[in-house]
């Protein structure tokens, strides 16, 4: 009869102990999921905030013109990765600043129409990526989360000092791991 007894103790042990693994575990998977979630800063940067200038080296229009080229290079890469869209609309800025100190008028409102228009579909992708993180995140999405999280850091490479992109590069390790673990 003891022995009976000894191994329904630790059956009762055995599946309580493993009752409080589980509650542990799930209290630290929706602990880290919190963490991830609820740091989202409320501002995050325009992309576009501080306009190009004219290199002072060299010919203004030479440098327009170059500066153009180099656009045009980098939007047609855009679809491929997002920081070149980016750079595209900087360098059709700094074409435009170029043209218009060489008094190339004409030049300057075709690459600002260029500029304009690149510029509203980098900054309409940016709010999609912003959109659909928040929506991966809140719905522990986390692969999608991750690629949100890459594309996001490519298009604000060039503002690393922004409370957003500070909190994107805090949040992108525990994103992977959740990620790597999610079935």
């Amino acid at each position: 009869m003891t022995s009976l007894s000894q191994a329904r103790r630790n059956a009762l042990l055995a599946l309580l102990l493993a009752g409080a693994l589980l509650a542990l575990v799930a209290w630290l998977r929706d602990d880290a999921a919190a963490g991830v979630n609820q740091r989202n800063p409320a501002e995050y940067p325009e992309l576009f905030a501080v306009a190009q200038a004219c290199p002072p080296r060299g010919d203004a229009l030479a440098n327009g013109r170059r500066s153009e080229e180099l656009g045009l290079l980098r939007a047609d890469r855009y679809a491929y990765n997002p920081r070149d869209g980016v750079r595209a609309v900087q360098r059709f800025q700094q074409a435009e600043a170029c043209y218009r100190a060489a008094g190339s008028e004409g030049d300057a409102a075709r690459v600002a129409r260029s500029s304009a228009a690149l510029s509203a579909r980098v900054n309409t992708d940016y709010a999609a990526a912003r959109l659909n993180l928040v929506n991966a995140l809140e719905q522990d999405r986390w692969s999608v989360a991750l690629s949100e999280v890459h594309r996001l850091l490519l298009l604000t490479e060039h503002l690393r000092r922004h409370e957003y992109v500070e909190w994107l590069d805090k949040i992108i390790g525990k994103i992977s791991a959740r990620a790597s673990t999610a079935p």
